[in-house]
């Protein structure tokens, strides 16, 4: 497993996205990384207009060092060691599933709003339904948290499978239902428990119950509004309005994105139309202060309910199978991993597919899938995938780390959101020696404008990896965005001592010995990044400005006519 582990850290740094769709893109031919991924910190400002040859002296204003902008965007580098794969489940569920959300308390005349009195009327109808599951082992320790519902008027409870999966149904002793009014009952079996639907069915200990309909064939073609429902045992009955987004990529596999802008729930919440009617079941839930769960449509769970009642078992019957280390020792998950491992993606992706189709429960799979579908340029599937990874193991930094990485990768060379710093903080958290992830969450903080935040993950950087020139270029960066021009120079050398060949490197070291009035250094700067970058979009004409002020006057404007070669957009 260690050994499974690395190369599984390997193929995540490895592989890369490609043009394409994920479904139709064969893996490509290793070729030359282009410039944004080997001169990572440049922000690439747009063409400049078309320049006419100066006369005299003129020549247009250079780019200062105060004014240089390079925030890391994204990069490829090696990292040594591995990271055991996620082998238990952790359901981390928060004590509380949802803040209050009901409308307030009525302090003065003013009436509710059309708004507030639908969602009042479908509170009042759903309350009794709607009910907080606790599953506890022998002991005392709560093993998961989540929410069910009523689907029977004998008691019978409708919830997910992660709540009684096979990772911790052997330490299962006994699982309590709490009702909205605080009403506390036994569990006193189950009928079913699903790994690959998710169904599951549990026997609470009462005579009656109010049970919610469940409404199958829902059109999930474009994004249906809903409310995501559960049991706060402190607050009583909570919802939050969501919705439903459709979700046709191959690698979906029949989860649907359930997105608002409030809490969502937790594993099992029903998910209800405005008629309160059950139209899916929460089955993961990503933790991420952007909320997001994925859900499955009551369709298979209409079915179960429908059919005839198996006999009610014990809840020492739970299956045990299969667990998430068995699933990884599978033979098929060795051959989808081995395809994978060698590059041949375009025959992996049905392979990982089948077999996340069968254990969707399993992070590692999902994982897996996404790596392969940002290597086929699958972006938002590649995202996608890994939030399924990171909701079924939040505590496997490896997940958190792709999923920044895949986050990065669908947003483009500016991400302007929040989950990849989120995913970032948290990959750190789980593993504090990713130097990959504290450099990128760097240059993160170095973009939301916290030099400082970005200096302590740079110390991190070169603390765990004193020979990461990328590390040291950012550092040189952030110490003259401070002003501090003697260690950023110091940081730039050590940069270019590790990597001679590093453009943007040569470049800041000509901003800082054009800072300090060295132009025989900045000329041979400025000089050594055209050679490795010709397509530089300023280097050219801050070297025409150290031509001039050298006294070197035909160079200059050699470098000036260079640089209006290239960067005058060419004609229609």
């Amino acid at each position: 497993m260690k050994s499974l582990s690395f190369i599984f850290l390997t193929l995540l740094l490895t592989v890369g996205p490609g043009p394409g769709a994920a479904h139709a893109q064969s893996a490509p031919k290793k070729t030359e990384q282009p410039p944004e991924i080997n001169d990572p910190v440049t922000k690439r400002p747009p063409p400049s207009p078309v320049l006419e040859l100066p006369a005299g002296e003129g020549l247009p204003p250079m780019e200062e060092l105060v004014d240089y902008e390079n925030p890391l965007l994204l990069f490829q580098g090696q990292t040594s060691g591995g990271l055991p794969m996620a082998e238990e489940l952790d359901p981390g569920f928060p004590p509380d599933l949802l803040p209050p959300l009901a409308p307030p308390p009525q302090t003065d005349s003013k009436p509710l709003t059309p708004g507030e009195l639908k969602l009042l009327a479908l509170g009042e109808k759903v309350v009794a339904s709607v009910i907080s599951i606790r599953v506890w082992d022998e002991f005392g320790g709560q093993l998961a948290h989540g929410v069910g519902c009523f689907v029977s008027d004998d008691g019978v409870v409708l919830t997910d499978v992660a709540l009684v999966h096979p990772e911790i149904a052997g330490k299962i002793d006994r699982i309590t239902l709490t009702t909205a009014d605080g009403t506390n009952q036994p569990v006193t079996g189950f009928y079913m428990a699903e790994t690959t639907t998710g169904v599951t069915l549990l026997q609470a200990d009462t005579a009656a119950s109010k049970p919610l309909r469940l409404r199958g064939g829902v059109d999930f073609s474009s994004d249906v509004p809903c409310h995501v429902v559960a049991v706060s045992e402190k607050r009583g009955l909570v919802i939050a309005s969501a919705q439903i987004q459709r979700d046709s990529s191959i690698t979906a596999l029949g989860w649907h994105p359930v997105r608002g802008d409030e809490s969502p729930g937790a594993v099992g919440s029903p998910v209800l139309d405005a008629g309160g009617n059950v139209i899916a079941i929460v089955g993961m839930q990503v933790p991420l202060k952007s909320w997001m769960n994925f859900a499955l449509k009551a369709d298979q769970a209409a079915f179960d309910i429908q059919r005839k009642r198996p006999p009610l078992q014990p809840l020492s019957a739970l299956p045990r199978m299969p667990t998430l280390i068995s699933v990884a020792k599978s033979t098929e998950f060795l051959d989808a991993f081995q395809t994978l491992q060698s590059k041949r993606v375009d025959a992996a992706l049905p392979k990982l597919i089948r077999l996340t189709d069968k254990y969707p429960r399993s992070a590692e799979c999902w994982a897996l899938l996404g790596l392969a579908a940002s290597y086929l340029g699958g972006a938002s599937e590649a995202v996608n995938c890994q939030r399924k990874a990171v909701a079924l193991d939040p505590k496997a930094g490896l997940y958190w780390h792709q999923l920044a990485f895949a986050r990065l990768r669908e947003t483009g060379s500016a991400p302007n959101t929040a989950e990849d710093r989120e995913a970032l903080e948290r990959a750190t958290q789980q593993r504090p020696d990713d130097q990959l992830a504290w450099l990128l969450l760097a240059s993160r903080h170095v973009r939301d404008g916290d030099l400082g935040k970005a200096e302590e993950a740079l110390n991190r950087v070169i603390l765990l990896a004193p020979d990461f020139a990328q590390a040291h270029y950012l550092m040189a960066y952030v110490r003259g965005r401070l002003r501090d021009y003697e260690r950023a120079e110091s940081h730039i050398r050590r940069a270019l001592n590790l990597n001679s060949r590093y453009p943007e490197a040569w470049y800041y070291q000509g901003l800082i010995s054009d800072k300090k009035g060295d132009l025989d250094t900045a000329i041979k700067a400025y000089q050594a990044t055209v050679r490795l970058r010709p397509g530089h979009p300023s280097a050219w004409m801050n070297l025409a400005h150290s031509l001039k002020k050298a006294g070197k006057s035909t160079e200059a404007r050699q470098a000036f006519l260079e640089h209006q070669r290239r960067t005058t957009p060419a004609k229609p």
